[in-house]
């Protein structure tokens, strides 16, 4: 039997040739030592391995070997970590993005092993594939914020998603109608049952989500303005077995400036002063569905394509009409100054 110095651990040979060595590496919460047992083929082979876990030690870079893998970890982490803090339709994206995006490719990977290496060929194989600069930056966000998790956790000493080379993200022209477009868009969407919608969109620039989300007492006839303060979205009703998607309400916007009070033109007040006397009661909805439910994010969409293919505009999102309202105020220059503080924070939440 060889013994070392006193607090250096013990190396002893076993019966069946074999090295063990033995050294303390610390106290748990009740303060009871923690052993650590080593083995090798010879004493030399032991000896090193020791060394290198007292220096570990020493540096702050020790972690007990543990072979849960990526996949593992990251599951654990949504759902201990996420599923109560983020907002549905976030937590519904960082799993998506987990599942397609993380998961398939190096989940099988011991999460001690997971190397830059490893990531970065993940990137660089799904942006050849056709993956979008813009997705694989939020794929990053997603990996680096579970994998800095597991370094407070103990399971890992450097976070391997902190070196990666991200794709440069190239910017995307903004797409607004003209005057004349405008003029076309709104001739053509009288037509539409969602036309009020689409007019207080263009004359307020308020995201799809705010649009859909309004209700009659959040119009003030009076003051002849709108509040701001929720919005719909679509995520998992995690209650059914398959997932199934539901819209929801919620009474928070996009960033903490998103409660906000918008004034309104005088052709919006007169619109929806008909609307809801065209309603009659059937809903708090300002613009809901022919049964008083909400109108999803999507049907609104189909419905703005729809007005845009029989107009003979070129195609574009809905946002479009959020940019068009930017557009209409920067280009009434000196009249748009009465409106400064509401420019402001429009323009300011255009992006």
């Amino acid at each position: 039997m060889a013994k070392r110095g006193n607090g250096e651990g013990s190396i002893y040979k076993r019966k069946d040739g074999k090295w063990m060595g033995s050294l303390t590496i610390g106290r748990d919460s009740s303060g009871k030592i923690i052993r650590k047992t080593i083995y090798g083929k010879t004493r030399q082979e032991v000896l090193i391995k020791m060394d290198t876990i007292k220096h570990d030690i020493k540096t702050s870079n020790y972690v007990e070997p543990d072979k849960i893998t990526v996949e593992e970890w990251l599951l654990y982490w949504l759902k201990s970590y996420k599923k109560n803090k983020l907002k549905p339709r976030t937590y519904d994206s960082y799993e998506s993005l987990s599942n397609i995006n993380i998961i398939p490719y190096i989940g099988q990977i011991k999460l001690q092993k997971l190397k830059t290496k490893d990531i970065q060929d993940t990137y660089n194989k799904r942006y050849e594939e056709g993956l979008s600069a813009s997705t694989i930056s939020k794929i990053n966000i997603v990996l680096k914020s579970a994998l800095k998790k597991a370094i407070t956790e103990n399971y890992i000493v450097k976070n391997p998603a902190d070196f990666v080379e991200l794709p440069n993200i190239e910017k995307k022209d903004i797409k607004a109608f003209t005057l004349e477009e405008q003029n076309i868009f709104e001739k053509v969407a009288k037509d539409y049952s969602l036309f009020p919608a689409f007019i207080v969109n263009l004359d307020t620039g308020l995201r799809k989500s705010e649009i859909l989300a309004l209700t009659w007492n959040d119009i003030d006839f009076d003051k002849g303005e709108i509040s701001v303060n929720k919005n719909l979205v679509v995520v998992k009703d995690r209650d059914r077995e398959k997932g199934i998607k539901t819209l929801i309400q919620q009474n928070n916007g996009k960033t903490k400036n998103s409660v906000r009070i918008i004034p309104l033109t005088k052709r919006c007040i007169n619109i929806l002063k008909q609307l809801k006397v065209k309603q009659q009661s059937l809903s708090n909805i300002v613009f809901c569905s022919k049964v008083g439910t909400h109108v999803s994010p999507r049907n609104y969409s189909r419905a703005f394509q729809k007005v845009l293919k029989k107009a003979n505009i070129d195609m574009c999102n809905v946002h479009t009409m959020r940019h068009t309202f930017a557009t209409r105020l920067f280009e009434a220059g000196a009249a748009a100054k009465q409106y400064h503080n509401y420019l402001v924070i429009q323009v300011y939440h255009l992006h």
